[in-house]
């Protein structure tokens, strides 16, 4: 998201079984924006280092695989920049106003996943953001809460399933959907269902789905593709790089901790908590 935008630098890098080491260039990509990925991918943890502390581990059985769909991902993402300009060429701010509108139409799933993780504290800030946010925020088009103290978060059912103690291996990269794992595969069937959304009938319920997914897939793709462009020119392995920020970013998540640079990494084709709506096109996971 953009509204997070501030990392330190690092040195360590990821590695790729059977390939070149993903470190990344010296020269970081120009640009804030280009810096802090850089910065974040650097200092992700060697996934396929043996003798890398332990919990920082992942494993990445299926690489061929994974390879193959990230690029295959890649290009549809390619063709589908068209159909997301329209969000493209919206000022800034209209831009924020939309990603505003998207996570306070997210509300139901983000509270449902408080409460499942006992953060009663957190649960009671989204409340009182969609309360705030609907009304004097228009519909959620501005934040409002958050000038008034009460910061956004995300929650999904894969961090729940995480706080809950399940790992976060075998990495996959699904079609369409981007990086994930079985355990965040299973939330994000859980956080379709529990999308009021998704049980909206008749032909107005589910234009309503279709305009958010739509939305969703622009705002996602729209608001990243500048920042990975420069990842990817600046990545020995852009595979291996797009790998370690998406296990940084979720493991961050699932800690709450708001303040690690990861937890700012770009989404890529990741739909927020909540987003997922009863369309093929919604997706939500880091990269390719």
């Amino acid at each position: 998201m953009r509204d997070a935008d501030t990392v330190p630098t690092a040195s360590a890098s990821t590695a790729s079984a059977g390939a070149p080491s993903a470190t990344l260039q010296a020269q970081a990509p120009t640009g804030q924006a280009g810096d802090q990925l850089a910065a974040l991918a650097q200092s992700a943890p060697d996934i396929d280092n043996p003798d890398a502390v332990e919990d920082t581990l992942v494993s990445d059985p299926y690489e061929d695989w994974n390879r193959y769909v990230f690029d295959l991902n890649t290009l549809i993402y390619m063709f589908l920049q068209p159909v997301i300009a329209p969000y493209g060429v919206l000022p800034e701010e209209r831009q924020d106003n939309v990603d505003n509108f998207l996570h306070n139409v997210s509300t139901p799933v983000i509270l449902l996943n408080d409460l499942l993780q006992g953060e009663v504290d957190r649960a009671w800030v989204t409340t009182q953001r969609f309360g705030v946010n609907s009304t004097v925020g228009l519909l959620g088009f501005v934040d409002a809460a958050e000038e008034m103290g009460l910061p956004k978060h995300s929650e999904d059912f894969g961090q729940t399933l995480g706080v809950w103690g399940l790992g976060d291996s075998p990495y996959m990269v699904y079609p369409l959907l981007g990086p994930g794992n079985p355990r965040d595969g299973v939330g994000r069937m859980v956080d379709m269902v529990s999308d009021p959304m998704f049980w909206l009938t008749g032909n107005t319920g589910q234009n309503m789905a279709r305009m958010k997914t739509y939305a969703t897939v622009s705002s996602q793709l729209g608001s990243n593709t500048n920042r990975l462009e420069e990842l990817r020119s600046t990545s020995i392995d852009f595979y291996a790089a797009v790998r370690s920020l998406y296990v940084q970013s979720r493991r961050a998540a699932i800690a709450n901790d708001e303040g690690n640079p990861a937890a700012s990494a770009p989404a890529i084709s990741r739909v927020r908590t909540g987003d997922t709506v009863p369309e093929p096109a919604g997706s939500d996971a880091v990269g390719g």
